[in-house]
């Protein structure tokens, strides 16, 4: 029996701000996250090969959304007022990623403490869609299996 593979469709994607959830952030063309890792090698005397470790650095990840309302710039401006320290440090920005099976299992992945590396947003012609790029990087995530 073939397994069914879980499509975009199935997937749910919210941010959360410190001051609640982006309601408006909601037409997600695409979505991607990696933990981040790194080899570090180390060759000893009279050894003749190196030896190997690897090293978790965090995770990161980006979205692509279409605007669908000013929500996103209510977003963008919270992020700007944390890193000029308008607001209180400890903000904290989240994604929780929801992944709802063809079998019925559900996995949700909740990336806390965002930074954020840029918000580019990009308005190509009168025929295509506004869109904004969110790209983040963050040290811990909360899995529920």
């Amino acid at each position: 029996m073939a397994t069914q593979r879980i499509k975009g469709q199935e997937c749910k994607l919210a941010f959360v701000t410190p001051d609640g959830p982006a309601e408006g952030i909601d037409a997600i063309k695409s979505f991607e996250a990696n933990l981040d890792m790194e080899i570090l090698s180390e060759r000893y005397i009279g050894e003749d090969v190196d030896r190997f470790d690897d090293v978790v650095r965090g995770f990161s990840g980006k979205a692509e959304i279409h605007l669908a309302s000013k929500e996103y710039f209510r977003f963008q401006q919270k992020v700007q007022d944390r890193a000029q320290r308008r607001t209180p440090a400890a903000g904290v920005f989240n994604v929780t990623s929801t992944f709802n099976f063809p079998n019925g299992e559900r996995a949700r992945i909740t990336f806390q403490g965002l930074s954020f590396e840029g918000l580019p947003m990009s308005v190509p012609d009168g025929a295509q869609y506004v869109s904004a790029t969110i790209s983040w990087k963050c040290s811990t995530c909360r899995r529920v299996l």
